[in-house]
């Protein structure tokens, strides 16, 4: 049954992690391709979009979250390996979990924190342009700090699983 939820969960995963990425690349895209359009409507033509640099902050916000999201899910975050490469395989086990409950632990913090600041803004109920509110463009903050706390909550689970010497226990 644990095996059973654990593949299904992987799959899951896999799915959304291409998804993740053509939302990155497309997000990525569409600054690219909005920055410039801002920068010629600025430099032909004297004019520009009101909106638009509001808009692009919250982009690179959301690229910058969604990024980082990736990189916990690729194992690629930023870490201090001084540890790993003192220690026998016990130990590099206990400080892996160690690093993973306590990624979880602040990612989990930094979810609550967000998610007060979200609900926040959405009582002080501003608009960033036209009809979208900024509580809408903020999303990203507990979204991603939930999915980065989940990948390391996961990633613990599974080196539970496996032990210290990789192997299913």
């Amino acid at each position: 049954m644990a095996s059973s939820i654990l593949n299904s969960i992987v799959v899951v995963t896999r799915c959304y992690g291409v998804v993740e990425k053509w939302i990155l690349v497309a997000l990525v895209l569409f600054l690219t391709g909005f920055s410039l359009f801002q920068i010629i409507l600025r430099n032909f033509f004297s004019t520009g979009i009101v909106w638009g640099d509001t808009l692009l902050r919250h982009i690179v916000l959301w690229v910058s979250l969604l990024g980082t999201a990736r990189a916990t899910a690729e194992n690629k975050h930023i870490r201090i390996d001084f540890l790993p490469r003192l220690l026998n395989p016990k130990g590099n086990f206990v400080v892996t979990l160690a690093s993973d409950l306590f990624s979880c632990l602040v990612g989990s913090l930094l979810f609550y924190a967000s998610w007060t600041f979200l609900v926040n803004e959405k009582a002080m109920g501003d608009f960033a342009f036209a009809a979208v509110p900024y509580w809408w463009l903020e999303t990203i903050f507990p979204f991603s700090f939930a999915v980065m706390s989940l990948r390391c909550a996961y990633r613990f689970i599974i080196s539970l699983k496996q032990g210290p010497n990789g192997s299913e226990t």
